[in-house]
């Protein structure tokens, strides 16, 4: 994708333009059921990162890049030609979101989920990314439903899970679909990469959120949870039961 953009130094100045609030420095030397954590090691602002990013040992992420209207034109342009395509797959995207990562070399994303569709584009450098099943082992129902009270959605790892990951190689140019809630870690190569994330909900991932939401409830109450349905059948009692409960001042 050539676009000037999501070039390094546009990016630097798109981290000053975003309220601080929406811009996240971690650490690049991550492990799999670590911490991902902040780093506040220096008084360094994200825009100095990002220019310094091959050497500064840093994974920056812009969140919610909507907010800036050129980001959002960007966006909408990306979702008039892919929607189409993940319709069928999906149902049509609701809440349309904007991430863009700028990783320092080696940087490893640590084993994770996320409660959203998300198409990655790989614009500089190039990633392994490793997807799995959004299914127990690696996906444990009480870290999903948990999710949805604390907003925790690291995983915990076990070393076989190496083995079993379904690695996908991305150069620029690159993208890859990551379906609804698939957990994932990705190690960035030998380069500076930058990668561009479109993520959106849909009226199934709603009800299948709401549905987590409430089951903890429905459990303490004696009442069964039942399975997570695959799409495009959907959990429409407990999701109604969540707006219930939510009303109520239960949730």
């Amino acid at each position: 994708m050539d676009q000037p953009l999501l070039s390094f130094e546009a990016l630097a100045k798109a981290a000053l333009e975003l309220p601080p609030q929406y811009v996240e420095r971690r650490i690049s030397n991550a492990v799999n059921g670590g911490e991902f954590a902040m780093d506040r090691l220096d008084d360094a602002d994200a825009a100095t990162v990002i220019r310094s990013i091959n050497t500064s040992g840093n994974w920056v992420m812009l969140r919610f890049v909507e907010q800036l209207s050129a980001y959002s034109g960007l966006l909408d342009r990306l979702m008039d030609q892919i929607g189409p395509s993940i319709s069928p797959s999906t149902g049509p995207g609701l809440t349309i979101r904007g991430f863009i990562f700028i990783s320092s070399p080696g940087t490893l994303t640590p084993f994770h989920f996320d409660c959203e569709y998300n198409i990655l584009f790989q614009i500089a450098g190039d990633k392994h990314f490793a997807t799995y099943q959004p299914i127990p082992p690696w996906l444990p129902l009480d870290r999903h439903e948990a999710y949805y009270s604390a907003g925790n959605n690291m995983l915990p790892w076990n070393d076989a899970y190496e083995a079993e990951a379904n690695i996908h190689q991305l150069r620029p140019g690159d993208a890859l679909f990551i379906p609804y809630a698939s957990p994932h870690w990705v190690k960035a190569g030998a380069e500076p990469s930058i990668s561009l994330s479109i993520t959106w909900q849909s009226a199934w991932s709603q009800s299948v959120g709401a549905a987590m939401q409430i089951n903890p409830l429905l459990r303490r109450c004696g009442f069964p949870t039942g399975d997570l349905p695959a799409w495009p059948k959907a959990p429409k009692w407990r999701s109604l039961g969540c707006r219930v409960a939510r009303k109520a001042g239960l949730l």
